[in-house]
């Protein structure tokens, strides 16, 4: 060993997993039985530090401050409130600042969440371990520990660091929140395979994880960063979040806004200038129509909408982290899903029972009792008396356990079946016991029945129990000789059911004569047992298999077809086996009415990113991942142009979480880690409540796009009014302030009604918009763009014949103002539907009706208050004045109605073509 190891080379990527025990220890110098010296430990100290992961680097409260005001949007309104003030427009300026500080500090206050997942990896990885150093045995923290320790673990203990085992007995641990496989894993201290993959690493314990049942001495090969808990932090530290695709399309909307306004303002100041107009009069006029054009509302309802979509989806059991967050679901192309806890319920449960007399019991349908077949009883009895779980409690019809999640099972299993667990037990007291052990692959315990009567009781791997059977049980549970056709035929089952992806142990009991002793009859199993004990006295009689799975969670099935049939596709990423993840994929229903494609991770290793991309938008089961895997998938996914919601709960979904356009983490059985690093958390860890989330999200683009309809269409038909006016030599219709006062009037209010209006019919019936669609798409323009100039050539109409009727002056601008106020009003009932007629659910939102009412009530304190008709220069309107404003109110109603019904006709005359 050299005198100042890398830190490298002792990690939990090198080789001790391969590695004999011996040669493990001679590399780290240390002696087993005393372990570290007093020397060495200052030594490694100074050499490797502490035992503990590096603060994640967040963004400080105030740049978190700053970032909110940080896009052209935000910029423009900044300079449209500059010169609104400079203008002298006091209340106009201060009003713009209002929007933006309280958009700024509802942006803040929910979006100030900087990433804390490393923080969540230090915390998990505190602990105590319990060491052997100079010679003793004692209690240190968890920080302290160092590569070379010697840490002594227990049923229950957190693995305080990445270690080799050195000794160990009946040793099982608890990954799934590091590998994603829902078993437990068996471990020994014999080495495996160098290329064996993290789940398969039996001879190491890693950071993060837990002891399930047994004991060992680890020694350390890694602490802090150089754990696989903390590659996999570093990973996430380096892990950028990218912004959503509704930043993105907004910063696009703000880049077009300035040109936009820009030139309109200059458009307009040089048509009145060269028209003969007061220069001053139009420099105002142009910088009231730029102001009129800015999207003031645009920052502050699209938070009021993203706002309102967070609760609605807390009612719907789903935290949002990150307001961007609720909208991104609604474009979710693809789902790529872990399946423990997520898909599956993360618990071991008794699926299937084959009886030795053939006959097979599926425990998800009615379950015959234990009264109705005697083999069957004989098997479940084995099963809960061969058993080292607890029943610690049994009332209200429920069985509660503690103990490794196979055992537990089985447990349940009999409680199903009609068995008192703690009765049956009591009745059938243990005399001996052999433990479940790795080499033995089997556990062996002996009950007394009663009147000096005993017998014994096997579980195990199918081949071991098999081996150590002469019989077979017959329902009536005659015992059968077994002979090889018999057993050839029972192991093929036992292939049958792990084709199936569950985990099968085999079922035997032996009656014993009351002079046989105890040991030896334990002695019998023991594959050193010479061969004459082995044909004398190997006598147990087979009953049975039982084959157990995590199962799928009930409501996923359902959930996953309306994803489909909303466009969505979901996939599987496990670190499980890939059979196991295979048959909970067709069970689930993954891949529809397609071939289920699964590909295993050494599949990914040579593929390059194009291929990759093709791979993971064809399979549907990844199995086998590493988070280092995760990540590549949704890198190429992302590449491709799909839009990729992520869900997962354990550490190693934490990188991809972040890295995803939407990550969603589990709030029940998910760690720390993978909550901080998620945008959306379940706080039910329901996948249906994700589909709920989608249809949530879809809304609430549509809200969005709404109220950009109706924005822009109203704005743009005021600079059409005054445009079209200066070119035809008109005089002015509207003044500086009454631009200024419609703005106010026509956005806000009916704004914020969009804002909430219900889904929309058939919303998960349709496939998500593409990603690459822009925010102002080319339909989406053309729409626009013939409805402002419709509601602009309304206007126009209704002012010149308010200067024929009453010529140049404040009661024709009144007109005027009144009539471009009405012909917004009755578009925005237009805008609540691109494509469905506005009598659609006309009265399914109050607050359409709310906003409509405070825009009338404005237009009439406008002309009939003194002080504001004297402010805004507007002229009380005669009855027939009001008819002609009535008239502009439902035009735009009527004319966007007949053509909405002219494109239906046409869409269902082409599907008749």
């Amino acid at each position: 060993m050299n005198e100042n190891p890398e830190p490298a080379k002792i990690n939990a990527s090198s080789l001790a997993h391969a590695t004999p025990v011996a040669t493990v220890i001679e590399f780290f110098e240390i002696n087993p039985q005393t372990g570290l010296s007093a020397e060495e430990i200052t030594r490694r100290e100074s050499q490797f530090g502490k035992n503990r992961l590096p603060d994640a680097q967040t963004r400080s409260m105030w740049r978190a401050l700053v970032d909110q005001f940080l896009s052209l949007i935000v910029a423009l309104l900044l300079g449209a409130s500059l010169i609104a003030l400079l203008r002298g427009d006091t209340i106009e300026g201060l009003a713009i600042l209002v929007v933006l500080v309280v958009n700024a500090l509802v942006g803040f206050a929910t979006e100030w969440q900087a990433s804390r997942a490393l923080q969540a990896l230090r915390k998990q990885a505190r602990a105590s371990a319990r060491v052997r150093r100079n010679g003793q045995e004692t209690l240190i923290d968890a920080e302290e520990l160092l590569p070379g320790d010697l840490v002594i673990l227990n049923a229950g203990d957190r693995i305080p660091a990445d270690g080799r085992l050195i000794e160990c007995a009946n040793l099982f641990a608890e990954e799934s929140a590091l590998t994603g496989e829902s078993a437990t894993v068996t471990k020994g201290v014999e080495p495996v395979s160098k290329d064996a993959p993290l789940a398969e690493r039996s001879s190491m314990l890693y950071l993060g994880t837990t002891i399930a049942a047994g004991h060992a001495l680890m020694l350390v090969t890694a602490t802090g960063i150089n754990t696989e808990l903390g590659q996999i932090g570093k990973l996430l530290a380096g892990t950028a979040k990218e912004s959503t695709p509704l930043e993105r399309k907004l910063g696009e909307l703000g880049q077009h806004l300035v040109y936009i306004v820009l030139g309109v303002a200059a458009i307009v100041f040089l048509a009145g200038w060269f028209h003969g107009e007061n220069i001053w009069m139009m420099l105002e006029v142009a910088i009231s129509l730029a102001v009129a054009a800015v999207p003031e509302a645009l920052p502050a309802v699209t938070t009021l909408i993203l706002a309102l979509g967070v609760l609605r989806m807390a009612r719907e059991r789903a935290i949002v982290r990150r307001l961007s967050a609720v909208e991104t679901l609604g474009s979710t192309t693809i789902i790529c899903s872990d399946k423990t806890g997520t898909l599956t319920e993360n618990r071991m449960t008794a699926r299937e029972i084959f009886l030795a007399d053939s006959a097979a019991i599926h425990l998800d349908e009615k379950n015959p009792t234990i009264e109705e077949n005697q083999l069957l009883a004989s098997a479940a009895r084995v099963a809960l008396l061969c058993n080292e779980a607890s029943a610690i409690n049994q009332t209200d019809g429920k069985l509660q356990t503690l103990g490794d999640p196979t055992e537990t099972a089985l447990l349940v299993m009999a409680h199903q079946l009609g068995f008192d667990v703690v009765r049956e037990r009591e009745n059938h007291k243990k005399l001996f016991e052999v433990p479940f052990d790795t080499a033995t692959k089997r556990m062996l315990t002996i009950h007394e029945i009663g009147d000096g009567k005993r017998f014994a009781a096997l579980k195990g791997a199918p081949g071991v129990v098999l081996k150590n059977c002469s019989h077979f049980a017959t329902p009536a549970l005659e015992p059968v000789p077994l002979d090889e056709a018999k057993r050839k035929y029972f192991l093929e089952i036992n292939d049958e059911m792990a084709d199936q992806a569950l985990r099968v142990l085999a079922l035997a009991e032996r009656k014993l004569e009351a002079h046989e002793a105890l040991e030896a009859v334990a002695s019998l199993t023991n594959e050193k047992a010479t061969a004459a004990s082995h044909n004398e006295n190997h006598r147990f009689t087979f009953l049975g298999f039982v084959g157990m799975i995590d199962p799928p969670r009930a409501e996923v099935p359902a959930a996953i077809k309306l994803a489909q049939g909303a466009g969505v596709r979901t996939v599987m990423l496990t670190g499980d086996q890939i059979n196991t993840a295979r048959a909970i994929a067709r069970e689930l229903g993954l891949s529809g009415d397609s071939e289920l494609q699964a590909l295993h991770a050494r599949d990914l290793t040579e593929a390059s990113q194009e291929n990759l991309a093709e791979l993971a938008r064809t399979a549907t089961v990844f199995a086998r991942v590493s988070p280092e895997d995760k990540l590549r998938i949704v890198d190429a996914l992302k590449q491709a142009g799909e839009i990729v919601a992520v869900t997962g709960d354990g550490v190693n979904d934490a990188p991809a979480l972040k890295r995803a356009d939407i990550g969603i983490a589990m709030g029940m059985r998910g760690t720390d880690v993978a909550r901080e690093a998620a945008d959306v958390v379940l706080a039910d860890d329901n996948f249906a409540t994700l589909i709920k989330a989608i249809e949530g999200g879809r809304t609430i683009y549509a809200n969005i796009t709404k109220f950009v309809h109706m924005m822009f269409s109203h704005n743009f038909a005021e600079v059409l009014v005054i445009f079209a006016a200066i070119l035809a030599g008109l005089p002015l219709p509207l003044l500086p302030l009454q631009i200024l006062w419609m703005n106010f009037v026509t956005d806000i209010f009916p704004a914020f009604a969009l804002a909430v209006e219900p889904p929309s019919r058939g919303v998960m019936k349709h496939h998500p918009r593409s990603p690459q669609e822009a925010l102002l798409s080319r339909p989406f323009l053309l729409l626009i763009g013939w409805q402002s100039a419709l509601l602009a050539s309304i206007a126009i109409a209704c002012y010149l014949w308010a200067l024929q009727t009453y010529g140049e002056g404040t009661h024709a601008r009144t007109i005027a103002l009144i009539s471009l106020i009405n012909v917004q009003l009755g578009h925005f009932f237009n805008c609540r539907s691109r494509t469905h007629s506005l009598f659609v659910g006309l009265f399914n939102n109050p607050f359409v009706w709310m906003a409509t009412g405070m825009v009338i009530g404005l237009q009439l304190l406008a002309v009939y208050f003194a002080p504001l008709a004297k402010v805004l220069d507007t002229a009380p309107l005669a009855p027939t004045d009001w008819y002609i404003a009535a008239m502009s109110l439902f035009a735009p109603m009527v004319i966007v109605e007949v053509v909405k019904a002219i494109v239906q006709i046409r869409k269902r005359d082409q599907v008749f073509d």
